[in-house]
């Protein structure tokens, strides 16, 4: 079974802070422990909007080493001035709050409308191993933004030939226990075996063997993708 780290928990809470969900952290982080939510938050592409939650922990009295804060703010600093060269913002950031939405990375390949990143995406960039944070995050402010305004969330007789069902639950699963979606923006229930496997995979704590398994048991159907 695999056991999910102390350290992503708190870097779900960091998340959670920065989005405006959380005032604060359950606890604050040990000196080692803010390198590791640095490194995890560039791992997975939010090392811009975690560190407005490291902005906004200052006022609890939670600072992160003085090389640790400097490194992070350089690389907030540089995707917000990236940002700003831009002639206007990418159809993801525009789901954004204004407080953050200067800090979403720029993927390398940005979806030309929100109305394209549907479970269906996500699906094909988990099966390449692609499925990361700032890709959950996209998807959740996609739902909080445009609830019940794409069929293509829904479900219907896609998911029927795709057999990704599953997994779009799993995905509710994983935005309510890192993010606390609320039900009402879930076109899906949410399935938490699966979205526990999800969570741990996108993590990198699941080892290949694992992952190669459960695409092959979960979702054959799939597996053409792979190739695509």
């Amino acid at each position: 079974m695999i056991v999910m780290k102390k350290i992503d928990s708190l870097f779900f809470e960091l998340l959670q802070v920065s989005v405006g969900h959380e005032e604060c952290l359950s606890r604050g982080p040990e000196p080692d422990e803010w390198q590791e939510l640095y490194e995890i938050s560039k791992q997975q592409h939010v090392e811009g909007i975690s560190y407005q939650g490291v902005m906004k922990l200052f006022e609890f009295g939670l600072r992160a080493p003085q090389d640790v804060s400097l490194d992070w703010m350089a690389e907030a600093e540089t995707i917000r001035e990236t940002n700003e060269m831009a002639e206007k913002p990418s159809a993801l950031a525009q789901c954004y709050s204004e407080e953050i939405r200067d800090l979403r990375k720029l993927g390398a390949e940005e979806l030309p409308t929100a109305s394209k990143l549907t479970i269906q995406h996500l699906y094909k960039k988990y099966l390449h191993h692609q499925l990361d944070m700032r890709l959950l995050l996209d998807y959740y402010f996609v739902l909080r933004k445009n609830s019940g305004k794409y069929e293509t969330l829904k479900g219907g007789s896609l998911f029927g030939s795709w057999g990704i069902r599953r997994f779009a639950r799993g995905v509710m699963w994983m935005l309510q226990e890192t993010m606390k979606l609320d039900k009402q923006y879930m076109p899906f229930e949410p399935l938490e075996i699966e979205g526990r496997f999800l969570l741990n995979d996108m993590m990198q704590e699941a080892s290949m063997l694992e992952r190669v398994a459960h695409v092959l048991f979960t979702y054959p159907l799939g597996i053409k993708d792979l190739r695509a």
